[in-house]
């Protein structure tokens, strides 16, 4: 039991505040008062439409931005601009917007088109999705059906109007039907804007979800699912209709389980699906790497710190500027043409703005202002090296506090050129850490690892190469002409001999250029004491597990909810009341995991099915040489549906190692900065 829940609030804080060794800092503020924290939004909030939009504070951070090679961080997870790149590309995107006017034009487009816009691949009627009750093995519809439907698949009640038509119901004669989905699933539209009665997973299936229950908390835009099981989503959509159902065949790992998805792994199979040139859906093993390693599952970051973020995706492979990436469940929907993929982007570029634009939710419970104020000085000061603490351990660069490698967020330190070059750079993360520092999960990191994937991604649209000056147009690109696919193929031959090394470029190179991977990015910690769980693969339930490595639980569930009518589908519960607000965390409870050579190096836990077993030791021996080895059966059974809820720290990508250089803190320590964490 961890310290924190052993004692009392009050008296907890009364006791740090006798032991800490770290004075009385009370002459400058230690504590962020600011109500909005993302710059573009703060700057210009309540300003005339006609007012210039402030600098983007990532845009500071390119190589000689280190100015004092003494201060206490030193950024390396440079910020590459797109839209102004550097020499020798050429400027051809628009421009941002320069005023707050375009600015919020364009924030609510990009809200607008989140909430309306259909982008990834249909997988079922409306008329299936109404049915979907058959699949779950009911005799008829429960009265409770759409909660039902969040328990089961860890989705919430979408805060606008989200219709689908019931039966008997045309959609187009009934503003998109009386029905309404749940925040994750979406309807489309065809291109004439005409309702299709088609359901499809929505980006906020894995961006968006709630902590608090409606009567307890507002909605808050951006804060990532912790509860979503997209492989069961899939699964059922597609056993909905018998002409889908052959879907659950696909060699696509969804998900092993809930809070974290394989969706990054999508990027291996880019290559082998679409003409890296121009979009079109041309098929092709030259480009595609079998012998790499699979990602492993990994949890959607939040969008409220991606004005915080200079890098993209855990291991910051790419720059923050891009969309393409974004895009690419969008360009994987097979039902678009080429041209249609590629101009995505603007609404991309609009969604985008609307993430720049996100904020956390204030922390909703009372906060020891004076243990908070001393949680401050120890999270910006305090070096987890010092006194020969941590020997084994590579100390990164900066003076190896918290802020070192997550940011600066106090104004007492925010305006000190010994930790910052600018204030402007209040809460950027901008750091990788190395794997030999963090020794985190590694399998994430090692996605895009071989020379011949980044090859392949560099001189590609996804790269943006369009903005080398030696491109010079997108050409043969209609999948319904023989012509044009013959000529992709035969495109692929120079490309993959470029690809492997062992011939001249042949596309033009492009300034989104995917990393050598070294570690993982530290993530902006706005909003952290709202997120868990924790680490990339959403391994360690709250943040005192974080600080305290010992503590960690290697298998875990979450609170449930009560079953519907009918005994099934149970979900996870949201409410404050299953949320640990003095660990910063969901309460949980632990799991026993039984360990034979048979199974070794894997380890089932108790009430895991038999065939997520099977897979999970396959998996677990085969995913670090073969992507496509990497699979987990369709959730179809009650046990398998219940098994997935359990977090196993033991499968492949889900270790919740490292990040242990938080040993040499005390526990006191360890109170003040998670109080210190619920004022961000």
């Amino acid at each position: 039991m961890s310290i924190a829940k052993q004692w009392p609030f009050a008296i907890a804080g009364a006791f740090v505040s006798t032991v800490l060794p770290w004075g009385n800092h009370a002459e400058a503020q230690l504590l962020d008062q600011a109500a909005i924290r993302s710059p573009l939004a703060a700057g210009c909030n309540g300003q005339p439409d006609s007012t210039p939009v402030p600098t983007d504070p990532r845009t500071l951070v390119v190589p000689g931005v280190n100015t004092n090679p003494n201060a206490a961080v030193q950024f390396n997870a440079f910020f590459v601009d797109l839209h102004n790149p550097p020499s020798p590309y050429v400027k051809r995107l628009p421009s941002r917007p320069t005023t707050c006017g375009a600015w919020r034009a364009s924030v609510a487009r990009g809200q607008n088109n989140l909430q309306t816009r259909q982008y990834f691949q249909p997988m079922a009627l409306a008329s299936s999705y109404y049915n979907i009750w058959q699949v779950w093995g009911y005799a008829q519809r429960p009265a409770d059906f759409d909660d039902q439907v969040a328990k089961r698949y860890g989705l919430y009640p979408a805060p606008f109007r989200n219709p689908y038509p019931l039966p008997g119901e045309d959609p187009n004669l009934t503003n998109g039907g009386s029905g309404q989905l749940p925040l994750g699933l979406i309807q489309g539209k065809d291109d004439s804007g005409k309702w299709t009665g088609m359901i499809a997973a929505s980006c906020s299936s894995c961006h968006d979800s709630r902590l608090g229950s409606t009567t307890e908390s507002a909605f808050t835009y951006g804060h990532s699912n912790s509860a979503n099981d997209s492989g069961l989503i899939a699964s059922d959509l597609l056993r909905s209709n018998i002409l889908t159902s052959p879907g659950v065949l696909l060699p696509i790992p969804w998900s092993v389980g809930r809070g974290s998805s394989d969706a990054i792994g999508l990027v291996t199979l880019l290559p082998a699906l679409f003409d890296m040139d121009n979009l079109m859906l041309s098929p092709s093993p030259l480009e595609y790497k079998v012998n790499s390693p699979a990602a492993g599952m990994t949890k959607a970051p939040t969008w409220w710190t991606r004005a915080f973020k200079t890098r993209q995706f855990w291991d910051g492979a790419l720059t923050s500027d891009n969309v393409h990436s974004e895009m690419a469940f969008g360009v994987a929907n097979i039902s678009r043409t080429a041209a249609q993929r590629r101009n995505l982007e603007s609404e991309f570029d609009d969604i985008n703005n609307f993430l720049l634009s996100m904020s956390p939710a204030p922390y909703p419970q009372p906060i020891n202002t004076t243990l908070a104020n001393q949680g401050a000085v120890i999270f910006h000061e305090r070096n987890l090296w010092a006194n020969g603490a941590n020997a084994g351990i590579p100390k990164p660069p900066g003076n190896g506090s918290c802020a070192s490698c997550h940011g600066v967020y106090s104004p007492k330190y925010v305006n000190d050129p010994n930790y910052l070059p600018d204030p402007r750079l209040k809460g950027v993360a901008g750091v990788v850490t190395p794997i030999q520092t963090i020794q985190t999960d590694p399998q994430r990191m090692q996605l895009m690892a071989s020379d011949f994937q980044r090859r392949a991604w560099a001189s590609s649209w996804w790269a943006y190469n369009e903005l080398s000056p030696s491109w010079y147009a997108y050409y043969g690109d209609n999948q319904l002409n023989p012509l044009d696919i013959t000529a992709s193929q035969l495109r692929r031959v120079p490309r993959a001999a470029y690809d492997n090394g062992i011939g001249p470029l042949y596309s033009p190179i492009g300034p989104n250029q995917w990393a050598l991977p070294i570690g993982y990015v530290a993530p902006p910690l706005y909003g952290a004491w709202a997120n868990a769980p924790y680490f990339h693969n959403g391994s360690v339930p709250t943040i005192w597990g974080v600080l305290k490595p010992s503590d960690r639980p290697n298998a875990w569930t979450r609170p449930y909810s009560p079953p519907g009518i009918g005994g099934k589908n149970q979900g996870f519960d949201y409410s404050y009341a299953s949320y640990d607000f003095q660990n910063l965390g969901w309460k949980y409870t632990a799991v026993n995991c039984n360990n034979t050579s048979a199974t070794s190096p894997y380890v089932p836990c108790n009430g895991q099915a038999t065939p997520d077993q099977l897979f999970s030791a396959w998996n677990n021996v085969m995913a670090k040489y073969f992507n496509l080895a990497y699979q987990s059966p369709p959730p179809i059974t009650d046990q398998q549906i219940q098994s997935r809820m359990i977090y196993n720290s033991n499968l492949y990508g889900n270790s919740n190692a490292g990040h242990t250089f938080t040993q040499s803190l005390t526990d006191a320590e360890r109170l003040a900065l998670i109080e210190y964490l619920k004022t961000l």
